[in-house]
């Protein structure tokens, strides 16, 4: 099932709709993958750990380096 809804987004998000040839499923794939991330911090945290800005931007660091190194 569907629901048809209206939604007000500013102009640099709305531009980038312009790219893709089904809006209403890339805005459903951003949703479910943002549920899917705040669902993984709200599992980490309950297991103790605590993530943090800082701590998000040395694993991008760090991976970006190992992706690197692999080409």
């Amino acid at each position: 099932m569907t629901r048809r809804i209206s939604i007000s987004l500013p102009d640099d998000v709305a531009a980038e709709l312009d790219h893709v040839d089904n809006a209403s499923a890339y805005i459903a794939e951003a949703i479910r993958q943002r549920r899917r991330r705040e669902s993984v911090r709200r599992v980490v945290a309950e297991a103790g750990y605590e993530i943090t800005e800082d701590g998000i931007a040395r694993m991008r660091d760090t991976v970006a380096r190992l992706e690197a190194r692999r080409r």
